[in-house]
C-alpha cells in the first residue's frame, strides 16, 4: 500500500526513512500531478523541482502506455531513472502524487530503488 497521499504524517515518515538511508541524497520532492509542491527535503528551488517531478511522472506514464501499444500487452510503470556521470534522479508516481529523489552518488542507484520501494510499501 502506498503511503504517499494518505496524510502528512505518513509522508513525513517516508521522507525521513529515505533521507536516513542515502548518503548522496541532495533532495526528495513530492508533488501533486499538476506540479504543486506537497513536501520536500533538500536543496534547490522546491517549486521548480515539484513541477519537474510532476512532469517526469506524466511523461514516463505516457511512454509506458505507448510501449504497451507497441507490444500489445499491458505494462505497469514502476519508476523512472535519469542517470548522469555524477548521480541520478529517481521518479515514481503513486496515486495522485509523484516523488523524486535526487542523489549525487551513482553507486547508490540500486539501493535507492530498494529504499524507495520499502518506503512506499512497508511504512505505515
Amino acid at each position: 500500500m502506498s503511503v504517499i497521499g494518505q496524510n502528512a504524517e505518513d509522508l513525513s515518515v517516508v521522507i525521513t526513512y529515505i533521507r536516513g538511508r542515502l548518503k548522496g541524497l541532495l533532495g526528495i520532492y513530492v508533488a501533486s500531478l499538476d506540479g504543486l509542491l506537497i513536501s520536500y527535503n533538500g536543496a534547490g528551488d522546491p517549486d521548480r523541482w515539484a513541477a519537474l517531478t510532476a512532469t517526469l511522472a506524466a511523461l514516463s506514464t505516457t511512454y509506458i502506455k505507448e510501449m504497451a501499444n507497441l507490444t500489445m500487452s499491458n505494462h505497469k510503470h514502476m519508476y523512472t531513472i535519469i542517470r548522469s556521470d555524477k548521480g541520478f534522479i529517481l521518479n515514481v508516481k503513486r496515486n495522485d502524487y509523484a516523488l523524486t529523489i535526487v542523489d549525487n552518488d551513482p553507486s547508490e542507484e540500486d539501493k535507492a530503488i530498494k529504499v524507495l520501494d520499502d518506503a512506499l510499501t512497508k511504512i505505515t
